[in-house]
């Protein structure tokens, strides 16, 4: 490209000082923490060039104040090079991480859990979870749980709570009160997977209406087995599990007919 001085250069050591071994680190942190800010840090106590760099003519320029780091649709990325005392020459290139599009319409109610070794260093995990919903009041609980769940791995000691808001989380893992905060002890083993299917007698109407209406993907396999099972039973077996309330009773007598029981425990 022929475009002059749209690159901003920088350095660490004008805050910390030259940190040694470190230095590398420093600045890899320091371009982490710029992008996903998405702001451009200052290069500090900077006054004026080395007269032997043509910055004029060149893609750089020495950034002197703190900015918004806007970008043209592509994403941000930024060069990190150390260079060694003894010489060795380090370079890396780091970029942004893509925007991820929310899935959907989060549930109301989300787990949040917590594991860890001791006893002691779970309650130390839970005062750290309080703390870090406390300094950061806009983190959604659906993010939250789902790091917890996926990010973190699981040890013996262990504590989950059932929050609307991280408000409501923050009260309650700060109240620890045993009716709300499930806590106890896990050994990790290894288990098979495996089907379970109830025998007759066990199905009713409405059974799993909660999960159907809160739980997309538990819907979408209802949904297509009931799709599937049209041309076979004649009917929408939706209707006669999650029928209107004018026709449970109807819907009732059908569940206790074999034909439509054995589907309806399958589904």
């Amino acid at each position: 490209t022929d475009k002059k001085q749209f690159c901003a250069i920088g350095s660490v050591k004008g805050s910390i000082g030259h940190t040694d071994t470190a230095a590398g680190v420093a600045n890899i942190i320091a371009t982490a923490l710029a992008l996903k800010h998405k702001i451009l840090p200052p290069s500090v106590n900077y006054e004026a060039p080395n007269p032997r760099i043509d910055f004029a003519n060149s893609p750089f320029y020495v950034n002197t104040e703190l900015r918004e780091w806007k970008t043209d649709r592509q994403p941000r990325r930024a060069g990190v090079s150390a260079f060694g005392i003894g010489g060795t020459n380090a370079h890396a290139v780091l970029e942004e991480t893509p925007e991820v599009e929310p899935s959907g319409e989060s549930r109301r109610y989300q787990q949040l859990v917590l594991s860890a070794r001791t006893e002691t260093a779970l309650e130390k995990a839970t005062d750290n979870l309080v703390a870090h919903l406390q300094a950061n009041p806009e983190l959604n609980p659906a993010d939250v749980a789902y790091t917890l769940h996926v990010g973190r791995q699981a040890f013996d000691y262990r504590r989950a709570v059932v929050c609307e808001a991280a408000a409501d989380a923050i009260t309650t893992l700060q109240e620890r009160d045993p009716k709300r905060v499930l806590t106890g002890t896990q050994v990790q083993t290894e288990r098979p997977v495996v089907f379970m299917f109830s025998g007759q007698g066990a199905q009713y109407v409405n059974v799993g209406r909660d999960l159907y209406q809160h739980e997309a993907l538990f819907r979408e396999h209802v949904d297509t087995c009931a799709e599937l099972l049209k041309p076979h039973l004649k009917l929408d077996l939706r209707d006669v599990l999650y029928p209107a309330e004018a026709d449970a009773k109807e819907a009732t007598e059908k569940l206790e007919q074999t034909w439509l029981t054995q589907p309806a425990l399958f589904v």
